[in-house]
């Protein structure tokens, strides 16, 4: 068990999540940060007991439960009252061999079940992009449960050979016009969020720029297409090294990302909408009214009399 827990921010976007009720909410965050959760992602606990520790009612825990169940955020074995969350390593990644050592102590406190074979075939997939030596410091217990889910020798020496390949392709025959110390050595294979000062890892975009030589040249991926490609993909999902190298290739090839100077300047003047002038009538060229005609003497005697005139 740890003390601390990451929590990604980006949980809110989820549309899982979002669609959580907010019960569900709070019964998901309470399972995520409760004491008694191991490193594997897994604690025993009964429903009820976890309803009294946040004052729910059992009925309306259960239902909040089902909801995070329902959405396979969370797995759960009644019988031998074991909780998973699926998802846990993935954003609770160990920090070194010593800390997937310690998986040991955290399986023994698990109860036997089907759920718990899965926890054990999850948290030993989890390390298939880490280094060897996360690998190796799996405890026993894991590799003789599920020995399938760790790469075969055959994957391992095709790594291997893949990695010596790299190593003999000398990176300055491709770059040969460029800076050596803007170069940036990706420390590890694993998959990361883009940051500011990225960019390709030398050897293994120098194998990938020889391979793709007929579609694009070195010379087009300049410091302006770079920090164009870092501007548009920061924060995004977390991808490996050869992911993003995958991504800014096709961002060239097909003109997602312009070069200088042909990219649209945007205005900040807003179109004036058209005035249509008003229309003015000429009432010179109207009809003059008819003359009035002249009143009748019996017309001009009533008139008088209405008057009161003699």
């Amino acid at each position: 068990m740890s003390k601390y827990r990451k929590i990604d921010v980006r949980i809110w976007n989820d549309a899982k999540f979002r669609d959580l009720s907010h019960n569900a909410k709070l019964v998901f965050f309470f399972l995520l940060t409760h004491p008694n959760m191991t490193a594997l992602g897994a604690m025993r606990s009964t429903l009820s007991g976890l309803a009294e520790e946040l004052d729910f009612e059992s009925e309306a825990f259960r239902e909040a439960f089902r909801e995070a169940l329902d959405k396979g955020m969370v797995k759960h074995d009644r019988k031998a009252c074991l909780i998973a969350l699926p998802n846990f390593i993935k954003y609770n990644q160990p920090e070194s061999p010593n800390v997937v050592k310690a998986w040991a102590n955290s399986l023994d406190l698990l109860p036997e079940c089907d759920l718990k074979n899965d926890v054990i075939s999850l948290s030993a997939n989890a390390l298939k992009g880490y280094s060897k030596a996360f690998r190796e410091a799996l405890p026993e217990a894991f590799l003789k449960t599920y020995p399938k889910s760790m790469p075969n020798q055959e994957q391992e020496q095709e790594q291997e050979q893949e990695q010596e390949l790299l190593k003999k392709n000398n990176a300055q025959e491709v770059f040969q016009k460029q800076d050596e110390s803007n170069l940036y050595v990706a420390p590890t294979r694993r998959t990361y969020e883009m940051f500011l000062d990225w960019k390709p890892e030398p050897v293994t975009w120098a194998v990938k720029l020889k391979a793709s030589q007929h579609r694009v040249k070195p010379e087009q991926f300049t410091d302006y297409i770079i920090a164009e490609f870092i501007r548009k993909n920061i924060g995004e999902e977390s991808k490996t090294e050869h992911k993003w190298q995958d991504y800014l290739m096709e961002a060239v090839i097909r003109g997602y990302i312009k070069p200088e100077g042909q990219e649209p300047k945007p205005t900040n003047q807003q179109k004036q909408p058209e005035i249509t002038p008003p229309v003015y009538k000429n009432w010179s060229d109207e009809p003059s009214p008819p003359p009035r005609r002249p009143m009748t003497p019996e017309q001009l005697a009533g008139l008088r009399a209405i008057r009161g005139e003699k």
